[in-house]
């Protein structure tokens, strides 16, 4: 109670200028969504095999069970999660849920297996509560100068934790992501990206060379993911076709409300786009660009002399 929050002033909306909460709330709402829109760009024969692949993998009926979660594994990591972290629609916080007694954490050890079991993820747990944050230097009357802070039900955040330690082991036992791959990895930190960068240029030092560094930043990256590719490139990297599902699920018809004061705006679709402020997504996002020449990337992406 004792944080300031800045309040949001009058927003350029795309008929008139919002005055009140509910008015600002819709309005960043409609340019969020279509933020989370595909980028327009076409390529019938890569489209025509995505939908091809995807399409044969929804006629598989009979989907083998994926392994649940240890019910000790799933109270540990309840009791520890952060208590200061804002709830979901749900209300409900991680304080809550560190205090639970034992009788209710074995109906949530259920819910959450029989979500791996049926490899289904609940509609309820797809909405997120957006609050925006206006970026540093940007223009406070424009709503797409606003940062959106997804707020996501905890309960969703803690079986989230378990679909990523499913696919991070997958991943890491075929060897999938690229060895150059910081930042998304397990005990691969950007710091350790920033070690190795330092190196390299040290090494070159010492040889004569030159060494130039190249850095991309795409715009809207996690906004604009293409769910189908995605979900044809976990196919062709033979992910567990329950686990992959799952991910499915989880992915499909998600939607969001903003939320500004006590106003919410109306309840929006997400288009596209790996969900922000979940776990899974910077484990997601890599696999999709994952198809560039691993010599290519390593140039591009990292250092090139």
């Amino acid at each position: 109670m004792r944080k300031k929050h800045t309040k949001i002033s009058a927003l350029n909306g795309p008929t008139s200028i919002a005055f009140t909460n509910t008015d600002k709330a819709e309005t960043i709402a409609g340019s969020l969504q279509n933020q989370f829109t595909l980028n327009n760009l076409t390529d019938t024969a890569t489209e025509n095999l995505v939908t091809h692949t995807i399409n044969e993998f929804n006629k598989i009926d009979n989907f083998p069970a994926l392994p649940t979660p240890n019910p000790t594994d799933i109270i540990k990591y309840i009791r520890k999660v952060n208590i200061h972290k804002a709830p979901g629609s749900d209300g409900i916080t991680n304080n809550m849920l560190r205090n639970l007694p034992i009788i209710t954490l074995i109906k949530i050890i259920h819910i959450i297996n029989n979500i791996f079991k049926h490899q289904y993820f609940p509609n309820s747990w797809r909405v997120a509560i957006v609050v925006p944050i206006l970026k540093p230097g940007k223009d406070p009357t424009n709503p797409t100068s606003y940062r959106p802070i997804s707020l996501l039900p905890t309960l969703s955040k803690v079986t989230e934790h378990f679909i990523l330690t499913q696919l991070n082991e997958h991943l890491s036992n075929n060897n999938i992501l690229i060895p150059y791959q910081f930042g998304f990895k397990p005990k691969h930190s950007t710091t350790h990206q920033l070690l190795r960068v330092v190196e390299y240029i040290t090494s070159g030092f010492e040889n004569r060379f030159s060494t130039g560094a190249v850095f991309l930043d795409i715009q809207k990256a996690f906004d604009r993911v293409w769910i189908n590719g995605l979900i044809y490139k976990l196919i062709s990297h033979t992910i567990p076709i329950s686990l992959i599902k799952l991910i499915t699920t989880f992915l499909a018809n998600r939607q969001f409300k903003v939320r500004i004061g006590n106003s919410l705006s109306k309840l929006h679709h997400i288009q596209a786009g790996v969900p922000q402020g979940v776990k899974l997504s910077p484990c997601l996002y890599p696999i999709f660009i994952n198809d560039i020449p691993k010599k290519t990337q390593y140039y591009t992406l990292h250092l090139c002399r």
